[in-house]
């Protein structure tokens, strides 16, 4: 039976305690201390029970309860304390506002999801978790950011493990109304709608709002009723859910009706960050709206969109590239290139490599690459990795000249730290390393902290990963035991053994079975009556990824066969709190993934924050971080194929560092019955990574690099009714029409002798024949280096050559060069186009080389 009228009932504050409301409808008090004791405070019980939801809470309170609670005098003025505090927060002047470069400007950050807290159950993993710390950093720095997403009636899928070990998924639905968000209205107390089209007709989206600290979050939501058409109300039904037209609808949701619901709130963003490429149409739709506003064709327009945006990309795992075939994107986005007075073919060509091909699916890690200027893998390796993999876009470049650098993942610090360590650094470094994240000279007194403090403290929070990892299979996960073990729960895992932690995607190339390749030698490692060591173990497969529930059920069967029940355990369902807990408690982060496949990871981070060694191989962040006095390295930096017998060297090599030196070093106590050793290098990771691996460094190194520049291209793309961006077309024309007229006539080093040595400058000349172009059109470089076997240059270096004089279309260049190696050098001459409102040379991907 549907109710004739529905209406939303919410809780009546008192006075005293009304500020309650505008602190749970802003998710600062997730990475605040004071606020989330705050609510602690009410009822530990139902703050347990509502998965740390501050709206839920309130809203379960009776208002007797809210009464007595109002007259508690030692809760108001805590209240008033904390409420202080995060008004001071909201106003207070930050790190963006001081920079000599500060700009004026929004900037619009697309992801298809967001994982700020447990109670809002939008994400399924790294990228969403990155993304809500990205948000957090942002707002911290006082970053003009806001968020674009879609908001999931169900989320992503709840694992529930069968007593054999498989995997089932449950989906529940989310109350949107009890959760800290908003819905956009407008004056007349209607809905926000924008809407998209379809095959099938428009599907329209309400717009919702969340706000952490002083950035907002905005979620698209097709579960409406103005949605005639069931498929389309369920286009934000699950997130990663649903078929490949489910996928390719919400990516067109995410992008073009992620730009138009900025429009419809009054937001128009001077830069945008699509985060991977699933939010890349939004390139397509923000050059429509330029193409509107100042009444340009499609190909004007992309200069601005392309001087003004940023396109992170997050995988080298081709599966994790999104890429629809060609009748699909037919389907859905032909009207679509007709309105941006594209044909076909040229649409199509920009998601595909080398321009139109027919048997070649449409990528949108290309269309995102094509459409910015400025592009990023998410750590130093798996910027070379993307380098690599995209070189094809960019073929006539050196592959390490490839336009996409590596700015490596953070963790927001807050967030991730244990409170027991967050009470330690305030007693033993300067209070400014809350706010100073990425500040190294903060992190470098890590070595005041006494050894048998830090050693406490551990050993405090690997109790309670014990403590919970038992109630949890006893309460959550009791389905899941055998009968024989519901009543020795209190058996399983021991507070004082050193405790492995594994959790994350149970992707194939992570290779979550490496450690459970010899069951005989681990049993021996987990069994030691001196030493013991145990594991804890948590993740989810995708639900069409069978190989990986395999690889579950294949764990969790071993597991039972060789009696390890007490020393093993898995978690279901894993989450924001299970992440939590493990990260902070145990011992040992492993990370075993196929390098270099790993793309960045973020765990072993929030590991390291609070103390916990990682067991890693030389992959993603771990590559860079790793320096030998840190944690440990599963074998060196060269990349082999993913087969047995890697496999089984690699997994020989997890079992000698547990045997040979992590179970000695953790177990090699003092009189004082502290592993000293163990302590320090504890302090060590602490020192090296916490700093260095922070949002606040990864968002300033957006802000640095990207943003700033960025927002100075819109304003000097859009001054003058966008006539720097008219004129900026008409010279990209004009280069690739007389591209085929370059030349390089003739080279000639003059100061080659017999007796060349390193440092010697040797002076080129370069004389060049440009035909209708002019030299201010293009640079001429002397591209040198040394000669290897096969006649290639390697370890390569710049010149750069000046003007001499021009004869009729002949150009005559000059510079010098030296060598800094000894052994067979040898050097090219080479042209790139050359202007002032380009971002890099390669923007046109045209190079000439002699």
């Amino acid at each position: 039976m549907k109710p004739v009228h529905s209406f939303v009932v919410t809780a009546k504050l008192p006075e005293k305690i009304a500020k309650l409301k505008e602190l749970a409808y802003n998710y600062w008090w997730c990475w605040n201390s004071d606020a989330r004791e705050l609510f602690q405070r009410i009822d530990r019980q139902i703050w347990k029970d509502v998965h740390h939801n501050p709206v839920m809470l309130i809203n379960r309170l009776k208002q007797d309860q809210l009464k007595a609670l109002a007259e508690q005098d030692d809760f108001v003025r805590y209240l008033d304390s904390v409420y202080v505090e995060f008004q001071n927060y909201i106003s207070g002047k930050k790190w963006f506002h001081k920079q000599e470069n500060y700009r004026k400007g929004k900037i619009a950050y697309f992801s298809p999801e967001y994982g700020i807290n447990e109670s809002f159950p939008n994400y399924s993993g790294g990228l969403g978790v990155l993304a809500g710390d990205h948000l957090k950093s942002a707002s911290d720095l006082g970053l003009p950011l806001v968020g674009v997403g879609l908001l999931y009636q169900q989320g992503y899928f709840r694992q529930h493990l069968t007593q054999n070990g498989w995997q089932n998924e449950l989906y529940n639905y989310n109350d949107f109304y009890s959760l800290p968000l908003e819905l956009m209205k407008h004056d007349n107390n209607e809905p926000i709608i924008i809407d998209v089209d379809l095959p099938n007709g428009k599907a329209f989206a309400q717009i919702w709002c969340l706000d952490a600290g002083n950035v907002t979050l905005f979620m698209l939501d097709t579960n409406i009723e103005l949605n005639g058409i069931e498929e389309y109300r369920e286009i934000t039904n699950q997130l990663y859910g649903g078929t490949r037209d489910t996928r390719i609808q919400q990516e067109v949701l995410l992008g073009i009706g992620g730009m138009r619901a900025l429009a419809a709130i009054g937001i128009n963003p001077e830069v945008i960050h699509i985060n991977e490429g699933h939010a890349a149409f939004a390139l397509l739709e923000r050059t429509s709206m330029f193409m509107k506003k100042y009444g340009m064709d499609f190909h004007t327009a992309k200069q601005i969109t392309k001087g003004s945006s940023v396109f992170t990309t997050h995988t080298p795992v081709p599966a994790g590239n999104e890429a629809f075939h060609l009748d699909r994107m037919g389907s859905y986005m032909k009207k679509y290139a007709e309105s941006l007075g594209l044909s076909w073919e040229d649409f199509l060509g920009i998601g595909q490599m080398q321009g139109y091909n027919p048997n070649e699916s449409f990528s949108m890690t290309v269309l995102g690459l094509r459409m910015t200027s400025f592009h990023n893998g998410v750590s130093q390796l798996h910027g070379a990795v993307s380098r690599e993999m995209w070189h094809q876009i960019w073929k006539c470049f050196p592959t390490e000249e490839v336009p996409i650098r590596g700015i490596t993942n953070g963790i927001h610090t807050l967030t991730w730290i244990a409170r027991e360590f967050e009470e330690l650094y305030d007693r033993y470094l300067p209070f400014s390393w809350r706010s100073e994240t990425d500040n190294q000279a903060i992190w470098d007194q890590v070595d005041n902290i006494p050894g048998e403090e830090i050693w406490r403290e551990k050993q405090r929070r690997r109790v309670r990963l014990v403590l919970f990892a038992r109630e949890y299979l006893k309460t959550k996960q009791r389905a899941f035991l055998l009968p024989n073990q519901r009543n020795r729960i209190n058996e399983f895992l021991n507070p004082d053994a050193l405790t492995i932690g594994f959790a994350r995607r149970f992707a194939t190339y992570k290779r979550a079975a490496l450690l459970f390749r010899d069951m005989k030698r681990l049993s021996a490692i987990l069994k030691d009556p001196e030493q013991p060591v145990q594991i804890i173990l948590a993740g989810k497969a995708h639900p069409h990824d069978t190989a990986g529930k395999e690889v579950i059920q294949s764990i969790i069967q071993k597991i039972r066969d060789y009696k390890l029940e007490k020393h093993v355990v898995f978690l279901e369902d894993y989450d924001m709190v299970i992440a939590r807990l493990l990260v902070k408690g145990a011992d040992v982060w492993l990370n075993n993934p196929i390098r270099p496949m790993e793309a960045s990871g973020t765990s072993g981070m929030k590991a390291a924050l609070n103390g916990t060694l990682n067991l890693s191989i030389l992959d993603g962040w771990w590559d860079e971080a790793y320096n030998g006095k840190n944690g440990f390295a599963i074998g060196d930096r060269e990349e082999r194929e993913n087969n047995e017998e890697t496999s089984m060297m690699e997994s020989d090599i997890i079992y000698n560092l547990l045997e040979n030196t992590i179970k000695p070093v953790f177990y090699d106590r003092s009189l004082s019955r502290v592993p000293e050793k163990w302590a320090g290098l504890m302090k060590n990771a602490i020192k090296t990574i916490a700093g260095r691996f922070s949002t606040h460094r990864m968002v300033k190194d957006y802000a640095t690099h990207f943003y700033i520049p960025a927002l100075d291209r819109f304003q000097k793309l859009t001054e003058n009714e966008a006539s720097n961006a008219i004129q900026l077309k008409e010279w990209k024309e004009k280069l690739r029409f007389g591209w085929k007229d370059v030349e390089v006539i003739d080279t000639a080093m003059t100061e080659q002798t017999k007796q060349t040595f390193v440092g010697k400058e040797m002076l080129v000349t370069a004389t060049i024949s440009l035909g209708n172009l002019e030299p201010k059109d293009v640079i001429v470089q002397i591209y040198h280096g040394g000669v290897n076997h096969q006649g290639d240059l390697v370890n390569t270096n710049i010149s750069y050559l000046k003007l001499i004089r021009s004869e009729n279309n002949f150009h005559l260049y000059e510079g010098t060069f030296s060598c800094d190696e000894t052994g067979m050098q040898g050097y090219t001459i080479r042209i790139l186009p050359e202007h002032g409102l380009m971002e890099d040379p390669a923007e046109l991907y045209l190079c000439h080389w002699a």
